[in-house]
């Protein structure tokens, strides 16, 4: 009976169906799969097949929740459907429709993949900051650390050498408006990474937190007179001894620390395999690096301006997101961004993508880096041309490593193709964009200026790029203010221009959640 009924809604799926109706009937049948995917053959997959394939209602605005649909509706047929020749059909049209499609076909034809369960025992995560912190002397802490030299300051750190080979200690101070829970969060995950950094010969130089009675949080007392002025009043910090390398970045603009290509061929395919490793086990760092949609909105949005990357909104400043990852020569770092995720859920899926996605933007990053100074506009106000410092074809061999290593990561096997990763093509898309800065504006809203103190607004303005003397001769709250703050991938308030960057993330992270999935039915 329930056989008759799949089948009477798949054969409902022509081209004619009008859009509302196709999805209700797609959505009642991958209710039904999912409860009861013996019901499947080739036909209702093929029906649903076909849909995605032909990204038929691309046009609809809603057309991204019924390839949700069919996505999931395959997805169950795959992984659940007894019949084992409809459910590897079930898997290579759904692998190929990944592979293929564009835009919203294609994120959603990954996602299918993408939400496949796969059993894993999940670690618990690191117990709550309890509130109490010990306080200690600016002094009597670095005399215990064992520190050599004097502390510089960067940003809201400072950092110093300490006693022993290639060694720092790091003091990481709270700033205004922050919670200690992340400084606590962050010492406890160094805690429990540290006892296992050396797993499986890759090197993983995991920072060593510094406690005081147990304590990974503390308060300082008497800080030195360099120190930044935007602190928590309670001075609460958390440090760190480190290797040297702590604070090496793969794609390292400074002209004494760049890496040569093999240097961040292996550097970053060594933290691919670690970002993948932690995530096989449930253990997803959510911010390789920092993605904004819109960091001037970020105030008042309830997203803080966050980029979600499902939704092909503009990439706000790629290669200032892309300056400190949070990977580098020593491995993994920042782990207060350390959550642990269960699999075959949409978050754990977007997780997945965000590292591909940050992965990819860095290594565009790398050739950048390489003449930092030629960025922006030219002296006609001409877009500057930088594809010249691009190698298609070692970008293509470091894509392809990173990918390798990732999967090798997550799923513990090598990768054989089981999917076609178009990777030459990417790389093409990615050149003719992240080289030639065509989109360097955007926005101040006036409801973004009345957020703002007129002091702060005007700090804002200066840190933009905009010259002392002009920031101060505007008026503020009258009209919006263009700002020259690129390079972004896409115009303000618009589409990335880049979109092939997320539909090869995406089947990136879909491939490897369903071959973890799967098993040996993957490929």
């Amino acid at each position: 009976m329930r056989k008759n009924e799949a089948t009477a809604y798949a054969r409902g799926l022509t081209p004619e169906r009008e859009f509302s109706a196709a999805y209700m009937d797609v959505r009642n049948l991958r209710s039904l799969l999912e409860k009861e995917p013996e019901c499947a053959d080739n036909e209702i997959v093929h029906a649903v097949w076909d849909i995605l394939i032909e990204q038929r209602y691309s046009s609809q605005r809603m057309s991204q929740l019924l390839y949700r649909e069919c996505s999931k509706a395959m997805a169950a047929v795959g992984h659940g459907c007894p019949d084992s020749g409809v459910s590897h059909s079930a898997l290579q049209l759904q692998v190929q429709a990944a592979s293929s499609c564009k835009k919203y076909a294609s994120i959603e034809a990954s996602g299918g993949l993408g939400v496949l369960p796969f059993d894993i025992s999940l670690p618990e995560p690191p117990d709550s900051f309890s509130g109490f912190a010990p306080s200690v002397k600016w002094e009597t802490l670095l005399s215990n650390a064992e520190v050599v030299g004097e502390p510089v300051f960067s940003g809201r750190s400072a950092v110093m050498d300490a006693k022993g080979d290639n060694r720092i200690f790091a003091i990481k101070i709270l700033r205004k408006g922050e919670n200690p829970e992340g400084l606590h969060l962050e010492g406890r995950w160094m805690e429990r990474l540290c006892n296992e950094s050396a797993a499986d010969g890759v090197r993983f130089d995991c920072p060593q937190p510094y406690t005081i009675g147990g304590h990974v949080v503390f308060k300082l007392e008497g800080l030195p007179a360099d120190a930044p002025e935007n602190l928590h009043e309670d001075r609460f910090a958390m440090a760190y001894h480190a290797h040297s390398d702590y604070f090496i970045y793969p794609n390292d603009d400074r002209e004494d620390k760049r890496s040569s290509a093999e240097e961040m061929l292996e550097i970053m395919g060594r933290n691919s395999f670690l970002l993948g490793q932690l995530a096989g086990r449930g253990i997803v760092h959510d911010a390789p690096i920092p993605l904004f949609h819109n960091r001037v909105q970020a105030t008042r949005r309830t997203d803080e301006g966050v980029y979600e990357w499902r939704r092909f909104g503009r990439l706000d400043r790629w290669l200032d997101s892309c300056r400190y990852p949070n990977f580098g020569r020593s491995g993994l770092r920042d782990f207060e961004h350390l959550q642990v995720m269960k699999p075959g859920r949409d978050p754990f899926y977007w997780a997945i993508g965000s590292h591909f996605m940050s992965i990819l933007l860095v290594l565009g990053s790398w050739f950048r880096a390489q003449e930092p100074e030629l960025c922006g506009l030219d002296v006609n106000d001409e877009p500057i041309d930088a594809r010249h410092l691009f190698d298609a074809d070692f970008f293509e061999q470091v894509v392809k490593h990173c990918f390798d290593k990732y999967y090798h990561g997550f799923t513990g096997k090598e990768f054989h193709n089981e999917i076609d990763l178009h990777i030459p093509e990417l790389v093409q898309d990615m050149i003719n964009e992240m080289g030639v800065d065509r989109h360097m504006f955007e926005f101040m809203r006036v409801v973004d200026q009345e957020l703002l103190e007129d002091d702060e607004f005007r700090k804002y303005l200066i840190k933009c790029g905009m010259k002392p003397d002009k920031a101060y001769s505007i008026e503020k709250n009258k009209e919006d203010i263009p700002l020259t703050t690129g390079p972004h991938l896409g115009d303000f308030n618009s589409t990335i221009s880049l979109p092939e960057i997320i539909e090869w993330s995406a089947m990136a992270a879909g491939c490897c959640i369903a071959s973890r999935a799967l098993g040996d039915r993957w490929g």
